[in-house]
């Protein structure tokens, strides 16, 4: 992960797409900085594979995970 102050304060979109128990499917919000989305996911205790991309989320619906890794914005990721 870059430690740019910019990419520090620019929105982030967090992708979660692996579950413990419930599985919602994959789901996605914007947050207005990785600090932010890293405090978010941490709060979701039963998110169990997610990751953080740089730039807000276009895209509505399903999100394509491989695809988002291709992009090499990923930021950080966790595939437990």
């Amino acid at each position: 992960m870059a430690s740019s102050p910019s990419i520090l304060r620019n929105p982030v979109t967090l992708i979660v797409y692996g579950w413990h128990g419930n599985e919602p499917g994959t789901l996605s919000w914007v947050f207005p900085s990785l600090g932010a989305a890293v405090r978010a996911v941490r709060a979701l205790r039963n998110a169990v594979r997610w990751l953080i991309v740089a730039g807000p989320s276009k895209k509505k619906g399903d999100v394509d995970v491989e695809r988002v890794r291709r992009s090499g914005l990923v930021l950080l990721e966790r595939f437990a």
